[in-house]
């Protein structure tokens, strides 16, 4: 549910308007004899709505800018409230006081059921104002969260597909099950670690899709898994290297994004122990970012899609992170992704 900002501000005060004229002022015409009546009263309608209408909106929206989301609702009423009503009540009593300054009604007015009665409209009509604005962003900001989800999930199905797809290529089977027999024949210990750490591998990818987020604890055990795999074929041929691994458990990071990144370097880079392909991975927590980089020697004829790193921004955005940095030089190739604490995560729209 999308809202006309525009729309919204223009007809919410000609209804605010219209009411106020309707229920406090059109009664005036039956027992007030005033030839200028009609003008008296529609030009006291007109600003005292203006009065409160922008604001109002004014303060609506500049709490919205600074606390956006369902996760602030609260917190932006009660802001709102410790503003607008001491405000609400200056332009009741204003109002009051200007009419009885001028003596636009030819009779003393400042009295205190007078004072009361339009400080207390005033409130009410600010109160209505905040409940009719906050309403409508809730349910928008609420069908955007729910078409978000819908999207990520389809993502998350994506990646898991692609990833899972890549694994399950002729090639990528053959070569790891030629590995393990391999192994069988040389070392029965290695081979039963090869034989555990693929099937947890697989097990990790089917299941990749039903969190938004994991902890970068588990998405690093999967990736030194799959490491492992990569390091049996490939030998010296390949090397990795891990920094700051501490407090891992309290950060969320998107499942298969450093999988991605290892498998993108090993997949469009020559590997051998005459080249061997090193890749470093770095945990920045005070900057909530890791990087994984490695020394470029691309194949020929490299054929880059970038359908992952694609996917992988769209998720990232939907989750309200930062994008993905891309630094390339003549030698070194760089990306560097974003996390979450985990507590942050918790405490919002999420």
């Amino acid at each position: 549910m999308k809202v006309n900002e525009k729309k919204l501000r223009v007809v919410g005060y000609l209804v605010m308007t219209g009411m106020f004229f309707i229920f406090f002022m059109l009664e005036m015409f039956f027992w007030w004899k005033d030839e200028n009546i009609l003008l008296k009263t529609a030009t006291l309608t007109v600003l005292y709505t203006l009065a409160i209408w922008e604001p109002t909106r004014f303060i609506i929206l500049q709490l919205r800018k600074k606390w956006q989301g369902i996760a602030w609702v609260k917190r932006r009423v009660v802001l709102a409230a410790a503003i607008l009503l001491p405000y609400a009540f200056l332009v009741g009593f204003g109002r009051v006081y200007l009419e009885d300054y001028t003596n636009m009604w030819g009779i003393r007015v400042a009295h205190i059921s007078v004072y009361s009665n339009i400080i207390g409209i005033t409130m009410l009509f600010v109160f209505l104002q905040v409940a009719v604005y906050e309403s409508i962003y809730f349910f928008s900001e609420w069908d955007k969260t729910k078409t978000e989800a819908e999207e990520l999930k389809r993502l998350n199905f994506q990646i898991q597909f692609d990833s899972l797809k890549v694994q399950v290529q002729p090639h990528f089977l053959f070569n790891s099950l030629n590995t393990l027999i391999g192994l069988m024949e040389m070392d029965t210990y290695r081979a039963r670690l090869f034989t555990e750490e693929l099937a947890y591998i697989y097990r990790y990818f089917l299941q990749a899709n039903e969190q938004e987020l994991i902890s970068l604890e588990e998405e690093l055990r999967f990736v030194k898994a799959y490491f492992f795999l990569l390091k049996t074929r490939y030998a010296e041929g390949l090397h990795l290297q891990v920094m700051g691994e501490e407090n891992m458990h309290l950060y969320l990071v998107p499942p298969l994004s450093l999988q991605l990144l290892l498998e993108n370097a090993v997949k469009h880079n020559i590997v051998t122990q005459s080249k061997p392909l090193y890749i470093d991975i770095k945990f920045e927590h005070d900057h909530q970012q890791m990087t994984v980089s490695n020394n470029l020697q691309r194949k020929k004829n490299d054929i880059r899609s970038g359908k992952g790193l694609v996917h992988m921004r769209k998720k990232l955005r939907l989750l309200g992170l930062p994008d993905i940095v891309i630094n390339e030089s003549k030698n070194l190739f760089m990306v560097t992704v974003p996390f979450i604490k985990s507590n942050e995560y918790e405490s919002s729209d999420h």
